[in-house]
């Protein structure tokens, strides 16, 4: 695990959570805003998405529109889109080869993966790309905070 981490308030958490819940049994995906701290990463907002992806029970896609104006308006509060989140419907939160091929393209990105079921959230982790195009994606701690 890496020695950052990131700092998730509650309520994102819970955002996170809603969405995805919401989206299941597809897989539902949004971004994550914030801004790097000397700690790692610190979460300011939580922006769900529709999944644009063609086959939304096995993948997704972020809408492109809604992540250039999230850029844009997390810019003007000083952050930036930290990475995004989705859920893996009857899975578990860890990266697939999909997830890890995709992250290459993008290695500052996060990842945030939540397993689902019927029941609900079965676990959320954070990951980002090791050092070094097609590496294996390093686990990140996440601190559940009460507050920003």
């Amino acid at each position: 695990m890496s020695g950052r981490q990131i700092t998730l308030p509650i309520v994102c958490g819970g955002t996170i959570i809603e969405h995805l819940h919401a989206c299941f049994p597809e897989e539902g995906c949004g971004l994550v805003v914030g801004r790097e701290t000397a700690e790692g990463w610190l979460v300011t907002g939580i922006v769900p998405s529709p999944n644009v992806a063609e086959s939304r029970e096995r993948t997704f896609e972020i809408d492109p529109g809604l992540r250039l104006r999230t850029q844009r308006e997390a810019r003007q509060n000083g952050d930036v889109v930290l990475g995004h989140f989705h859920s893996h419907p009857y899975g578990d939160p860890v990266p697939s080869e999909t997830d890890t091929r995709r992250a290459a393209d993008e290695p500052d990105l996060l990842w945030l993966i939540v397993g689902m079921r019927w029941g609900g959230a079965q676990g959320m982790a954070a990951w980002q790309p090791a050092s070094g195009e097609g590496g294996p994606m390093q686990r990140i701690n996440i601190d559940v905070t009460e507050g920003v």
